[in-house]
């Protein structure tokens, strides 16, 4: 993770601002000469937001039963390094510890009985998937190919989030249960973490 590539997005990410943080991140990635993950610029997750609402209905509804859910907590997978397969997982908490840029340390309180035991696959990146696994096994990366590759990696979590911002959106939209239970969500491993409600 490069951080200062990160604090330069991560204000309008936590404004739910996500196509201005993108907008941020391609500016720069364009000012770098041409290479193989400027890709990125053209492509982005192909999964329905349906399909990831479904597999969260699926999952409110099993353990709704004998829990009530207070929070939500989505997490991509370090997907920089674990490039075989990108996906999110759920955890829900019965209590919701609230929003504090600076510590959210609450979320790792997560129960392993309320968490998601089937992740919801991330699609359409394919291709970047095996630019980060070459990069891992390559020692003689140049600055330039580094840098486009942290920028792709600012873009792709910001997509990340856009994508989740809009499953809540359309939660609320469809009026559905579970609509109104605070999202937060981010990247593993990753101390930046923002929140939908």
């Amino acid at each position: 993770m490069n951080f200062d590539f990160a604090e330069k997005i991560n204000y309008e990410l936590e404004k739910l601002n996500f196509e201005n943080a993108i907008t941020i991140a391609k500016k720069h990635l364009n000012e770098i000469n041409q290479t193989s993950f400027h890709k990125i610029l053209e492509h982005s997750f192909t999964n329905n937001v349906e399909d990831c609402i479904k597999w969260i209905d699926s999952f409110y509804k099993k353990i709704s039963k004998h829990s009530e859910i207070k929070a939500f907590y989505f997490e991509l997978n370090e997907f920089d390094i674990n490039t075989e397969k990108w996906y999110i997982q759920c955890f829900a908490f019965e209590f919701d510890g609230g929003y504090n840029p600076e510590d959210m340390e609450w979320l790792s309180d997560c129960n392993p009985e309320i968490m998601t035991k089937e992740e919801f696959v991330l699609t359409g990146l394919e291709d970047f998937q095996n630019l980060f696994e070459n990069l891992i096994e390559n020692d003689d990366v140049s600055q330039e190919l580094q840098d486009a590759r942290d920028w792709t990696e600012q873009i792709i979590i910001s997509k990340f989030m856009q994508f989740i911002y809009q499953v809540h959106l359309t939660a609320k939209n469809n009026n559905l249960e579970w609509a109104n239970i605070p999202f937060y969500f981010t990247e593993h491993e990753y101390d930046f973490i923002i929140q939908s409600k």
